[in-house]
């Protein structure tokens, strides 16, 4: 293993996070609560139920209305959040929460209803079950403190628990097959909104907490959450004024800086990549997975479908970040006759067709529609299937697709995502197995306290992947927001935006 560039983990992350341009500063103004804040983006959310939603990305809508046990700053890393403070030691990992915290309904967020969450969280039908690997128990010490009986010191647990499996929904909205019912429509969280209207995948109003224990992460009183995937809309909707604050894409950040508009964006975890169903067409071979990881030239869709901002992947994370292995810089370079010689080898000499489902965004149709040439020219017959958001993870997850060309969102720490896409039992791994030295490999990683050791150890995780093309990375992008000079207290993060002390300017 070679010598990882090393700087303490917030360091590292920092390293992503440089805004790529605003062409117009922050208002000077003070914020008016009263004003609503008003955001547009390409997704609204599959269930409002952390724990048994299939879609990981249903985590940044939901952060507005569940609070969780560990929350993070913008470079990514674990700060306070229900829990004021935490101990990790060899065999437990105990919190120690706020006092005088209640859900929305009145009922008081205790030790017992943490419990109940994480307990409800282990189940193995939820999304959040792989991410919890190596929780073996837990246990209510008193009203405000809670352990987890862990099989090793599983370091990747505090920041687990700022992502989905550390959402706490009041338990008395969960439990049987109605309460459960409600809650995929109705949000029950302790966070800083409730949802007070719905149009499902068009549009959400969520309104302020009064007595939120951060009153600081509340600048605006009532936020709506509007479904825009046109991206040129999205545009004209902030240049317009109709929304304050939109997201921004690689298609969108020239454009937007041309027509003079401030934008904030920064490399991100998030990445495209093809995923297999490696029981289905031919990709239970490694010689195919290999010929196409050959066969694409993941710069030329950098500097095309991304517009140039974005950086070409050949592993789950991007340079400077600290779980990157330099080794596998150059892994599967482009190679159209290595591609056409494993395809002989893997008797296809002729190629062979299968079918791909993909979000219908611009950027993800730009992108499978590159892939879908490239691939071409070595004689592989990719179709494509455009869905919805909502429906194209699910439609792969169950097993009804051969492969995805998709956006792999950033999980808060390396582990949740290796776990998550590739973890035998989780419920977004259609091939319901994994190759045997994945979670040995995996789990030395999670016995690593020491930060440089864990950084190596996920490198040997990356390796072991790359080596059976469990998947294709493509390329990491850019994301953030485009805005009106109005909004103040925008920064982008190196995960999902979460809106804490965004508002809007009074005149």
């Amino acid at each position: 293993m070679s010598i990882r560039r090393w700087v303490v983990a917030l360091s590292a992350s920092s390293l992503l996070l440089t805004a790529c341009g605003s062409a117009t500063p922050e208002s000077s103004g003070t914020v008016d609560p009263s004003i609503p804040l008003h955001y547009a983006t390409v997704f609204g959310v599959s269930v409002f139920d952390p724990h048994k939603t299939k879609i990981t990305s249903d985590a940044t809508m939901l952060n507005v209305v569940y609070d969780r046990l560990v929350h993070r700053d913008n470079q990514g890393q674990p700060i306070p959040g229900l829990a004021e403070s935490w101990e990790l030691a060899d065999e437990s990992l105990t919190f120690h929460l706020r006092s005088d915290v209640t859900f929305s309904s009145g009922n008081p967020l205790d030790a017992t209803a943490v419990a109940a969450n994480l307990q409800r969280a282990l189940e193995p039908d939820s999304v959040t079950a792989p991410m919890l690997a190596g929780v073996t128990g837990v246990n209510v010490i008193d009203d405000r403190t809670v352990s987890l009986t862990l099989d090793g010191p599983g370091a990747q647990l505090v920041l687990a628990l700022s992502d989905l499996p550390g959402m706490i929904v009041d338990p008395s909205a969960f439990g049987t097959p109605e309460k459960d019912a409600q809650l995929a429509l109705t949000p029950a969280g302790a966070g800083r909104f409730t949802l007070a209207n719905s149009l499902p995948g068009a549009e959400y109003e969520f309104v302020a907490r009064p007595g939120y224990w951060d009153p600081e992460a509340i600048a605006a009183e009532s936020l709506v959450w509007t479904v825009m995937t046109d991206p040129q809309a999205r545009l004209s909707a902030v240049d317009a004024g109709d929304v304050d604050i939109a997201i921004t894409t690689p298609l969108t950040i020239d454009a937007a800086t041309q027509q003079g508009l401030r934008v904030d964006t920064a490399l991100r975890l998030d990445h495209m990549a093809i995923n297999f169903n490696r029981t289905r067409s031919e990709f239970g071979k490694l010689e195919v997975r290999q010929a196409i990881a050959h066969a694409i030239d993941r710069q030329a869709i950098a500097d095309t479908a991304m517009e140039g901002h974005a950086e070409a992947a050949t592993q789950n994370f991007p340079k400077d970040y600290f779980a990157y292995e330099p080794e596998l810089a150059d892994a599967y370079p482009y190679d159209p006759d290595e591609a056409r010689r494993l395809l002989t080898e893997a008797g296809l000499p002729n190629g062979f067709s299968f079918t791909a489902i993909l979000l219908n965004l611009p950027e993800n149709l730009q992108v499978a529609q590159i892939v879908q040439q490239q691939l071409a020219a070595v004689g592989i017959d990719m179709q494509l299937n455009p869905l919805p958001p909502s429906d194209a993870s699910p439609t792969f997850n169950r097993g009804d697709a051969d492969a995805i060309v998709t956006t792999f969102t950033g999980r808060s720490d390396p582990a949740l995502l290796f776990s998550s896409l590739f973890g035998e039992n989780s419920p977004q791994n259609p091939s319901r197995s994994t190759i045997p030295e994945f979670q040995d490999v995996l789990d030395a990683a999670n016995r690593e306290s020491d930060l440089q050791a864990r950084g190596d150890k996920l490198g040997e995780v990356s390796t072991v992947l790359s080596e059976n093309v469990l998947a294709v990375p493509l390329v990491f992008f850019e994301l953030g927001s485009t805005m009106t000079d109005q909004v103040i207290g925008y920064e982008p993060s190196l995960l999902v935006d979460e809106w804490r002390g965004v508002g809007i300017a009074g005149s």
